[in-house]
């Protein structure tokens, strides 16, 4: 991908439906499941949580949920903790944030109407918060190797469809020579080419002044679903081209690792 000038890339999980009361049935989030999670559990552990005012019975990161029962439970556990008060306002703070980043609370599962009926609105948004966040930080790449591997399987699987359709659409006239789709596909099709190739090379990148990243974590929303904001990369791509000695650069972040740049 080639890009000029400075540069802001937002990785948004947008939409990460919990439950809408104008549709039936469970709506799933994210199905990538984070490596925190030790092995896949059926059932759940019991782990104590200082909660303020005493101890919260919760579930640990042995697994998933297997069911919104086993959810149910979890979430009204932890609504008798303070340290979910502000998850129980619908708002993310550092303290639930950390739990989910660091794979202490199981992951929940998709509610049906039913079950999403039986909590109270405080629960409903601790469960909303909490899976919001589950969801952003289950896309984040846990290691730099992982960043990598993540981006090139992307090019690998999603590049050829996407190469055929904007060819498709520059034969047809849909998609105009004049708004630089040539020089799309021709840059598409070079990175393609790379992550075929294993040309592809992933960085550490330490210096501020040239990769920064805002890490917001939030979560919104109410009955209808809820969003959520992750990373917000800010990346000065001329000094990055200059530094790595090519057009091609592509910074990121995550929280567990830092700012990097993969270039090819």
């Amino acid at each position: 991908m080639r890009v000029g000038g400075a540069a802001q890339i937002q990785s948004e999980l947008i939409a990460l439906q919990i439950l809408s009361r104008a549709s039936s049935g469970a709506q799933s989030g994210p199905s990538a499941r984070s490596p925190l999670a030790a092995s896949r559990d059926d059932g759940f552990t019991a782990s104590s949580l200082n909660g303020g005012t005493g101890a919260l019975q919760t579930y640990s990161a042995s697994g998933a949920l297997s069911d919104g029962g086993n959810a149910i439970a979890a979430i009204k556990a932890m609504a008798k903790s303070d340290a979910f008060r502000n998850a129980a306002q619908g708002r993310a703070d550092d303290q639930v944030r950390a739990l989910v980043r660091d794979g202490k609370l199981a992951e929940l599962p998709a509610l049906d109407e039913t079950q999403w009926a039986s909590l109270s609105k405080s629960e409903q948004s601790i469960y909303g918060v909490v899976r919001t966040l589950q969801g952003l930080y289950d896309a984040m790449p846990k290691s730099i190797e992982q960043a990598l591997s993540d981006h090139v399987k992307t090019v690998l699987d999603s590049y050829p469809e996407s190469i055929a359709r904007m060819k498709d659409g520059l034969a047809s006239g849909t998609l105009p020579a004049s708004d630089g789709w040539t020089d799309i596909i021709a840059n598409s099709e070079a990175e393609l080419e790379a992550a075929r190739q294993g040309r592809m090379q992933i960085h550490a990148a330490s210096d501020s002044g040239m990769v920064t990243a805002t890490e917001e974590f939030s979560a919104s929303g109410g009955e209808f679903g809820w969003s959520g904001r992750g990373v917000t990369v800010h990346a000065d791509i001329p000094a990055l081209q200059k530094a790595y000695g090519t057009k091609n650069v592509l910074p990121g972040d995550s929280p567990y690792f830092g700012t990097y740049v993969i270039t090819w």
